[in-house]
């Protein structure tokens, strides 16, 4: 991982590039359609109360990220999202008793670069849409790498150690390659 020199005086976030190899996720799915942004919240809300989040989290024997994937495939309908509340498949998850209970979604993400924006929830909710992340990575010297369905897509990371009620540092990860 990389931090980019002078991120914070050119977009004003702290931004690094991470190298991934090809890697599974698993969590709850939810079909937004297009203009219905405001589903996704209210997807978190419930999967944090009825305890799915806990229970997802305690799929693995370490402590995990936890991931909100926002994604297309052909079941999302035009212009519409697949969004993704999971954590990353590994040697040390186990989705065998969760299965059990709730239905799964499982995607394979492609090998990539990986821009990293350090954040805060309550700036992601606010600004930094509107400062628009697609439009800064350009100024930074990268492309949206979307060559297929297992790139192009974008993740809000939330760190082992988040804290819900707090609100602490997070990040925005988007799959991106070299001007």
């Amino acid at each position: 991982m990389e931090y980019l020199e002078h991120s914070e005086e050119i977009v004003g976030y702290k931004v690094c590039i991470m190298q991934k190899p090809a890697f599974k996720v698993t969590g709850y799915t939810l079909l937004v359609p297009p203009q219905l942004d405001e589903m996704i919240p209210q997807f978190w809300s419930q999967v944090t109360n009825d305890g799915r989040l806990e229970l997802l989290k305690n799929a693995s024997s370490t402590r995990p990220w936890v991931l909100g994937l926002g994604s297309w495939d052909p079941e999302c309908g035009k212009k519409g999202q697949r969004y993704t509340i999971c954590i990353e498949a590994t040697e040390y998850t186990d989705f065998t008793s969760l299965a059990a209970k709730h239905p799964l979604f499982t995607k394979e993400i492609g090998a990539s670069d990986w821009m990293c924006f350090q954040t805060a929830q309550q700036v992601y909710e606010g600004r930094f849409w509107k400062d628009d992340p697609y439009r800064m990575m350009k100024k930074l010297g990268y492309l949206f790498h979307a060559s297929d369905l297992s790139l192009g897509l974008h993740f809000d990371a939330y760190p082992p150690d988040y804290d819900l009620v707090h609100h602490s540092a997070m990040e925005f990860w988007l799959t991106v390659r070299k001007k």
